[in-house]
């Protein structure tokens, strides 16, 4: 299935850093010329000097990706520790305000932060983007209009955001609302071609609304540099698996989809703010939700969906050699996701910085039982 780069995927992790006593740290300059020998571009910076962006290389498969992810985790925890500093990874930090964090400086922020104020400065948030190749502009866009439909069922999966600035929110995933405030932001529109989303974009840069199609952040969307779908929905995952996980998922769904056009058995798509219904309830309710079946017009529990999506790519994950990966759904669901395992740790301790240790702990301690994989 996998042929001329189809299918190949790419992860973008966004790791918090934060000192001895839990509150995020900015040490980005620092950390990237120290990992620099190592791993290269692979490691790059964010928005907030207290941020870390690892990537993957392209990759086959999802073993590849965890070979290389855990390998990153690993290597800037142990270049951490001598300075008294720890990885975390969640979609928001439980206690540490946005007002006390320094924007990095770098160009493309500066302007961001001029354009976009306080809404760039409160973007205190870390999330997880996975690219899945499909070379073919034309099918990129079809399967995009379809796989829409599994954006909720996939941020449900990832939440990991429950606390804002010391507060528990009573959502599981808040990442999602602060990112809402960012233009051009949420459940992308039904496209008819890529030319008509190479119009869509070059008609808003030649109106001063952005200057590339990289600033369109659109919850998944056709990547303007490379021939990839860039799945943008979910929280950043604390634990490895988690986001491996999720990976595959994506994977799946787009080889899925792509087989059931190949045998003229088109996927039914559904409007955007329909798709959104569902999107609110992964944000308020996680796993522990309903999510909305428009095939059936009725509420299911999204615990079923989950299921119901395993069930749906059980076809092709063996071609893709990720059924293991897939199968951590169901970890996930008798675990639950860190949302859940964040919440229950504060309502056991009453202590929020309790919740950042859970973070700091699982972060790494998952990275180490990454075992290499084993292939031919």
């Amino acid at each position: 299935m996998k042929t001329d780069g189809l299918l190949t995927i790419g992860v973008e992790e966004e790791y918090q850093i934060i000192d001895e006593t839990g509150e995020l740290h900015s040490h980005i300059d620092t950390l990237l010329r120290a990992a620099a020998p190592k791993l290269g571009e692979r490691v790059k910076r964010e928005m907030m000097q207290s941020v870390v962006e690892v990537g993957t290389t392209i990759c086959a498969d999802v073993d590849e990706a965890r070979d290389q992810l855990g390998e990153m985790r690993q290597t800037l925890s142990d270049l951490l520790e001598p300075e008294g500093l720890r990885l975390a990874c969640a979609g928001t930090h439980p206690t540490s305000r946005w007002s006390d964090q320094k924007i990095t400086d770098y160009d493309r922020y500066k302007m961001l932060e001029e354009e976009l104020q306080d809404v760039v400065r409160a973007l205190v948030i870390f999330g997880l983007h996975v690219h899945v190749a499909i070379p073919d502009s034309e099918l990129r866009i079809g399967v995009l209009n379809e796989a829409r439909y599994f954006l909720p069922h996939l941020l449900a999966l990832s939440t990991s955001s429950p606390f804002w600035m010391g507060r528990n929110t009573g959502l599981k995933s808040y990442r999602s609302v602060i990112w809402s405030n960012f233009p051009r932001t949420g459940i992308p529109p039904e496209l008819t071609s890529y030319d008509e989303y190479e119009n869509y974009v070059e008609l808003l840069v030649k109106t001063g609304s952005i200057d590339n199609g990289k600033k369109i952040w659109w919850d998944m969307r056709a990547h303007p540099q490379f021939p990839t779908l860039e799945f943008r929905v979910c929280d950043m995952t604390t634990r490895l698996e988690e986001t491996i996980c999720l990976a595959a998922l994506m994977q799946a769904i787009c080889a899925k989809l792509l087989k059931l056009r190949a045998r003229n058995l088109g996927f039914r798509k559904y409007m955007p703010a329909l798709i959104a219904e569902n999107k609110w309830r992964a944000i308020r309710y996680g796993i522990d939700g309903n999510l909305i079946d428009f095939g059936k017009q009725a509420e299911v529990p999204m615990r079923d969906l989950a299921l119901e999506l395993v069930d749906f790519v059980d076809d092709v994950v063996d071609d893709l050699g990720s059924r293991k990966a897939v199968e951590y759904v169901h970890t996930i669901l008798e675990e639950g996701t860190s949302a859940d395992r964040q919440l229950r740790v504060f309502r056991e301790t009453g202590d929020v910085h309790k919740v950042v240790e859970l973070l700091a702990g699982e972060t790494v301690a998952f990275a180490k039982r990454s075992e290499p994989a084993k292939r031919g």
